[in-house]
C-alpha cells in the first residue's frame, strides 16, 4: 500500500542505496592495495599468480554456474573477490597450474555444494587453500618465511645472526623510540627480503603491510565490516605474544612486530574473519569467532608443527559459528520480561 508518502512493505523497513554486489566490490577495492603493492615489490612472481588466480576463479564460477543451472556471470564480482583474495594467500612462487585445481575444489566444496554464495558455512577461499595445503605440502612451504625463521630459528637469530632488524633495515640499533618508531615504518612499508633466501615473504598479499591496512580501514569506513572480529583476533594474538614470550627481554618488540604485522596476521584480521557468510552475525559473536581463531593461530604458531596455522583457524571458527549463533541471541527490540 503506498500514499501520500506512506509505504507497507516488507523488512528491511531502513533501506539504503547498498547492494550485495556494491558491498562485494568495496571488499575488491579494499583488496586493490594489496595487489598492487605485490606487483610492485615482487614484479612476474606476483603477476603471474594473480592473473592464474583471477582467470581460473572466474572460469569456475561460470562452469558451476552452468553445471547448477544458474544464470552465467563472466563479471560476477563474487568471482573476482575470490580469485584476488586467494592470489593473495598463496605462497610466492606457487606453480601457475596448481591454482585452479585449488579454486576448483574451493568453490564446489566451499560454495556450490551448499547452494551457492550465501549458503556456504565455509570460506571457500580457505577450502581451496586447504586442498592445496593437503596435496601440495612442498609448494606451499613457507619455512623461508619470516614466521618460519622466526619459529624454526627464534627472535635472536633475526636480529642478530640474520641482521634483519638492524642492518638489513638500515637501522642501528632496535633500543630507544626513535630506533623503534622507524623500524615500524620500514616493516609497515615492506617487510624485506633477508640475505639467507631469495624471499623471506611468505605470500604474495603478505609483502606490504600498509596496504593490507589501508584495506581494512577502507571497509571499516564503509561500514562493510565490523570492528569486532579483527579486533578480537588481533587482540588474542598480542596478549599471547606478550604472555608467552621467552626470548631475550630486548627483543621483544621486533617479536611483537612479526606477530601482528606480517601478511597473514592483517590478511586474517581484515579479510577472512570478516566474511559476512560464515561467520556470527551479532557483534559478540563476531568478537568471540576473532578470539577463537586467534587462539587457534597462537597455538599452532607457539607450539604446533605448522608455521602458520591462521588460515586453519578461520575454518575451525567457520564450523563453531552456527553455535556461536544459536547462543549468543540478540534480544528482540521492544521486549520487556513479563512481571511475575
Amino acid at each position: 500500500m503506498r500514499e501520500e508518502g506512506f509505504v507497507v512493505s516488507v523488512g528491511p523497513h531502513i533501506q539504503s542505496g547498498e547492494s550485495v554486489n556494491k558491498m562485494v566490490y568495496g571488499f575488491i577495492i579494499a583488496l586493490l592495495p594489496t595487489i598492487l603493492a605485490s606487483i610492485y615489490f615482487l614484479k612476474m612472481q606476483a603477476i603471474q599468480v594473480i592473473v592464474a588466480s583471477l582467470v581460473s576463479a572466474v572460469i569456475a564460477d561460470a562452469i558451476f554456474q552452468k553445471i547448477f543451472k544458474k544464470e552465467v556471470d563472466f563479471i560476477n564480482p563474487h568471482a573476482i573477490f575470490v580469485g584476488l583474495l586467494f592470489a593473495a594467500i598463496m605462497p610466492v612462487g606457487m606453480p601457475w597450474w596448481a591454482i585452479p585445481i585449488g579454486l576448483f575444489m574451493g568453490l564446489l566444496f566451499g560454495q556450490y555444494v551448499y547452494g551457492g554464495w550465501g549458503s556456504n558455512p565455509f570460506n571457500p577461499v580457505l577450502v581451496g587453500w586447504a586442498v592445496l595445503k593437503l596435496s601440495y605440502p612442498g609448494y606451499m612451504d613457507i619455512s623461508g618465511s619470516v614466521l618460519g625463521a622466526l619459529k624454526l630459528e627464534g627472535i635472536g637469530a633475526l636480529v642478530e645472526d640474520y641482521s634483519y632488524f638492524s642492518e638489513g633495515y638500515g637501522i642501528e640499533e632496535i633500543s630507544g623510540f626513535g630506533a623503534k618508531l622507524k623500524l615500524l615504518f620500514k616493516i609497515l612499508f615492506e617487510w624485506k627480503t633477508g640475505p639467507w633466501t631469495d624471499q623471506l615473504i611468505s605470500y604474495v598479499g603478505g609483502i606490504c603491510a600498509l596496504a593490507i591496512i589501508i584495506g581494512g580501514l577502507y571497509l571499516l569506513w564503509k561500514r562493510y565490516i565490523s570492528w569486532h572480529a579483527p579486533i578480537g583476533f588481533i587482540l588474542t594474538v598480542f596478549v599471547f605474544s606478550v604472555l608467552f614470550y621467552k626470548g631475550d627481554k630486548a627483543y621483544l618488540y621486533p617479536y611483537l612486530l612479526i606477530q601482528l604485522f606480517t601478511g597473514t596476521t592483517l590478511l586474517t584480521a581484515f579479510f577472512l574473519v570478516t566474511d559476512p557468510i560464515t561467520t556470527p552475525f551479532t557483534g559478540i559473536g563476531m568478537f568471540i569467532f576473532g578470539i577463537l581463531v586467534g587462539v587457534v593461530t597462537m597455538v599452532g604458531r607457539l607450539w604446533g608443527s605448522w608455521i602458520e596455522p591462521a588460515f586453519f583457524g578461520v575454518l575451525v571458527a567457520n564450523s563453531l559459528t552456527p553455535l556461536i549463533d544459536r547462543v549468543i541471541k540478540p534480544k528482540p527490540f521492544g521486549r520487556v520480561k513479563s512481571s511475575a
